[in-house]
């Protein structure tokens, strides 16, 4: 067993490693409370334990054999005294972000969206080539913008180039939306991406008037678009809200 006594905000923490297995699953002690853990293993160089105490920034780092090397706070290393590697580092603060639920959920919904996206320029060329199928999960109004402009009642060459551009115009609009909600996790792409995919929606309940079944299976994923994106913008405003707390936090006056 391995003891370190970490100083957080003005407390002294005991940590103690009691073992872990070659697979990066270690067994911990801190303040005298069990804990488990599950490493980040980091190629050729050992395995890190993420510890959480007080949001503050610890890490054990063990070997590749899982035997304790040094203790990790807020970048540095105790023992050696040295700043934490900046490749190594950016490792770790991935890996702990795509184990936080927000993060996992925040990409779910950001992946609908880009297959949303994709397959509508899917479907826009299989109808160009008159193929007999077509993709549920994507926007509806740009491949009906094709089929008005292919059987309205001018010459064929003008009318379909025209309905080319506004179809791929509209889809553009989900691919540009995704890349801005992508670039900075801003919130306002995913407002503005639900009400089009609500939009989108009430065409789709519109046409399946006449034959529900027919529309059934894009109603169904249309629902499905909406609730992910409907999650996604929950996940955003929490995301904002905490890090507006981060830098402003409340300070509660003290009772003497």
């Amino acid at each position: 067993m391995e003891q370190w006594n970490v100083l957080v905000n003005g407390r002294t923490h005991e940590i103690i490693f009691e073992g872990g297995t070659l697979l990066g699953k270690g067994k911990f002690r801190i303040d005298d409370q069990p804990v488990r853990g599950t490493a980040v293993l980091v190629k050729k160089v050992g395995m890190f334990y993420p510890i959480e105490i007080e949001n503050s920034e610890l890490f054990l780092k063990c070997d590749l054999k899982n035997h304790p090397v040094d203790m990790i706070q807020d970048g540095r290393y105790l023992a050696a005294g040295t700043s934490l590697e900046e490749e190594i580092r950016d490792t770790l603060r991935q890996s702990v972000e795509a184990r936080d639920p927000l993060t996992a959920k925040d990409r779910s919904a950001m992946g609908s969206l880009l297959t949303f996206t994709v397959l509508t320029y899917v479907n826009m060329v299989l109808f160009l080539i008159d193929a007999s199928v077509t993709f549920p999960f994507s926007a509806i109004v740009p491949e009906i913008v094709l089929e008005l402009v292919s059987i309205a009642e001018v010459p064929f060459a003008f009318p379909m180039a025209v309905g080319v551009l506004v179809s791929v115009a509209l889809a553009s609009v989900y691919l540009l939306l995704y890349w801005r909600a992508r670039k900075n996790n801003s919130l306002w792409p995913v407002i503005v991406s639900l009400i089009l995919v609500a939009m989108d929606t009430l065409v789709v309940l519109f046409l399946a008037l006449d034959d529900f079944s027919y529309y059934m299976v894009d109603i169904a994923f249309h629902l499905w678009m909406l609730w992910s994106l409907a999650q996604l913008w929950r996940v955003r405003s929490k995301k904002r809200k905490e890090l507006l707390f981060e830098e402003n936090p409340v300070e509660y006056p003290s009772m003497k």
